[in-house]
């Protein structure tokens, strides 16, 4: 029997197929096949895929039409092919010469059900490499979920024992939903980490699976991942946080939200909603590093406009600091005065003064976060109390349940002592005689 198939779906990818298929032709391992799954290129990829299938035979090639996702193209490869093994391979991507050999060496001597090689990023405007230092025998989850591409080494039987197929619906993250599901199934998950194995170019525009994302299924597919973390229930909220932030959060940035059409930032915030309101509690939500921690915050409210507030912010290098009663805060606050008390429009004096930022109050000028002129400091739904008796020209702390803002007034002391705090339907702080 075979070692190892290499399963590689193929659409439209002729000006980057060649080097591929060359990288594969180097292969140092003796025991190998390639399945080239063809879906209905029209580009010359077909053409490729035949013309190397006629002059080597380790090479197989399967026309297919359009599925328009690398899902059925994969699975087909899997029920054709025959190997002890399994590696899933791009059509845009390439491998180094000994990665077939080393997973395979590495997985026969330690019994290992899945082999990850080390992975150099190639695309879009980065270049990284994966954090590995040394090989693994048993890799630690958390650091196994932080890779949920399929370009990996798979041992047969394991798959099969699992029922592992991918996803054929035009799914995000069908492979990531796949791995995910091979990391809890009791398996030996392993690490070949002595020298680089696989280039990942993701080239945006070219992947078979880069297209416009649904928000909604996005999120979907999201939670599913996240479904099989909880399986590990030692590392399961600290894997969740990871996901949450990497394939979530990030999307709330300014590399992305800002861009989006408004139909589709709306739908990226309800899909983080609740994604955070059913997975991240407050102790996960609290490991976050400043931005995403605020990204998260403000997505639980659900409101575009205030998540594209913070993104802008954020690409202004505006650096949020945090109180020790947890609530965020940009200060100090960058006008002298910022909620009109009426009825005699006497004005909240807060220059220099440290206030929480709700983050519904967010607005961004070209240098700075301010707070809504029009919506003010406090709920509408919340009262005001004052902190001391008003009687003549007085300064007081205008408080609710959790924070509190200095209040100046300065009005008849013949009503002075007889004064509501409270917030109007608009969210101004609103001072009555009563």
């Amino acid at each position: 029997m075979i070692d190892v198939s290499v399963i590689v779906p193929v659409f439209n990818k002729a000006p980057y197929l060649p080097e591929l298929l060359d990288s594969l032709q180097r292969q140092t391992s003796e025991s190998f096949d390639v399945w080239l799954v063809d879906d209905g290129s029209t580009d010359g990829s077909e053409t490729l895929c035949d013309e190397i299938a006629a002059e080597d035979q380790r090479f197989h090639v399967i026309h297919q039409p359009n599925s328009g996702w690398p899902g059925r193209p994969r699975n087909v490869g899997i029920d054709v092919s025959e190997s002890r093994y399994l590696f899933f391979a791009d059509a845009d991507d390439w491998c180094e010469p000994t990665l077939l050999a080393d997973l395979v060496s590495f997985a026969d001597e330690h019994s290992s059900d899945m082999v990850l090689p080390v992975v150099l990023s190639e695309g879009h405007s980065y270049t990284t490499r994966e954090p590995v230092f040394h090989s693994a025998i048993d890799l630690d989850p958390r650091e196994a979920f932080h890779s949920l591409t399929p370009h990996k080494l798979f041992r047969r039987a394991y798959f099969e024992a699992l029922g592992l197929r991918f996803t054929e619906d035009r799914v995000p993250l069908e492979d990531g939903q796949l791995v995910a599901r091979a990391y809890v199934g009791g398996g030996r998950i392993s690490r070949f980490g002595e020298r680089l194995g696989y280039h990942y170019m993701g080239r945006e525009g070219t992947n078979i699976s880069y297209a416009p994302r649904d928000p909604l299924a996005h999120g979907h597919s999201v939670a599913d991942i996240m479904r099989s973390a909880k399986q590990v229930p030692e590392h399961a909220d600290e894997i969740i946080t990871d996901l949450y932030r990497r394939k979530l959060l990030r999307y709330l940035g300014p590399r992305y939200l800002p861009g989006m059409p408004p139909e589709r930032q709306a739908a990226y915030v309800h899909a983080t909603a609740e994604i955070a309101a059913e997975f991240i509690s407050d102790q996960m939500e609290s490991t976050l590093t400043p931005w995403p921690r605020l990204a998260s915050r403000t997505a639980r409210l659900d409101d575009a406009g205030i998540s594209v507030a913070l993104a802008q912010a954020r690409a202004e290098d505006l650096v949020p600091a945090e109180r020790n009663n947890g609530h965020w805060f940009i200060g100090p606050v960058p006008a002298d005065d910022i909620v009109v008390i009426r009825p005699k429009a006497r004005k909240v004096p807060t220059k220099g003064v440290r206030v929480v930022v709700r983050p519904e109050w967010l607005r961004v000028t070209a240098a700075r976060l301010e707070f809504h002129v029009d919506t003010a400091v406090v709920p509408a739904d919340e009262a005001l109390r004052p902190q001391q008796p008003l009687v003549g020209p007085a300064h007081v702390y205008a408080c609710w349940d959790d924070e509190c803002v200095p209040v100046t007034y300065d009005g008849d002391p013949a009503t002075a002592d007889g004064l509501r705090y409270q917030g109007d339907g608009d969210g101004r702080l609103v001072v009555t005689p009563v």
